[in-house]
């Protein structure tokens, strides 16, 4: 089973859903250190930033413990209508998104991108599972081979940015512990968010599945 793990971001750009197609299980990080620039709080919407408003100053504390301002959600759409609303597929999705982004409820960071992150999963038509592992033990290379046998997989379908912080030759240590390692090859058309492909295209899918 190939397993991909990700945070759970804020309306994350195509990279993040293409994981999600191609795999058959999608672990959702959520006990990751929240990160104060990461994109679990931002995102790139016509090429400038929207962000959630954070209580206090979060740091060196797990997603789950970090809570999103009450009100983000008459705040985030108000960005996205001042964004999006002369797109061309505005009438067709735009209306649908801000209610229902409207409707979702909570205020811990990873309840509402998690919210969200469904939302979007659905009008894609993507059917991967999301899944949840208790908090991990390891750190690092560990940390991914322990969710992804915590799921049952036996394939890591790794993002590009992941050499960065794992271990040197990690196909050979994945191979170590019984697991396949396989590298994403999505090539984004915008580092935008996955709305601004709703938003511009009558099938977003494929932009989203676009790899080289």
């Amino acid at each position: 089973m190939r397993v991909t793990i990700h945070q759970p971001d804020l309306l994350p750009y195509s990279g993040f859903w293409y994981k999600m197609a191609v795999s058959d299980a999608f672990v959702v990080s959520r006990h990751d250190q929240f990160q104060k620039h990461g994109y679990q709080r931002r995102v790139r919407m016509r090429d400038s930033w929207a962000s959630h408003r954070l209580a206090g100053k979060p740091a060196l504390v797990p997603i789950t413990e970090v809570t999103v301002l009450a009100g983000w959600q008459e705040r985030l759409t108000g960005i996205i209508e001042g964004r999006y609303r002369g797109a061309p597929q505005w009438k067709r999705r735009g209306p649908e998104i801000v209610e229902r982004i409207r409707g979702l409820t909570g205020t811990a960071l990873d309840e509402v991108n998690l919210g969200m992150i469904e939302m979007i999963r659905d009008m894609l038509g993507i059917t991967t599972p999301l899944m949840f592992t208790d908090p991990p033990r390891r750190t690092a290379t560990d940390r991914l081979i322990e969710q992804v046998t915590a799921v049952g997989g036996d394939e890591y379908y790794a993002g590009t940015g992941g050499r960065s912080y794992m271990v040197a030759e990690p196909e050979a240590y994945f191979a170590a512990h019984g697991l396949k390692l396989t590298w994403s090859d999505h090539v984004p058309v915008t580092g935008d968010s996955v709305l601004s492909l709703l938003m511009d295209r009558e099938d977003p899918m494929p932009a989203i599945m676009n790899h080289g």
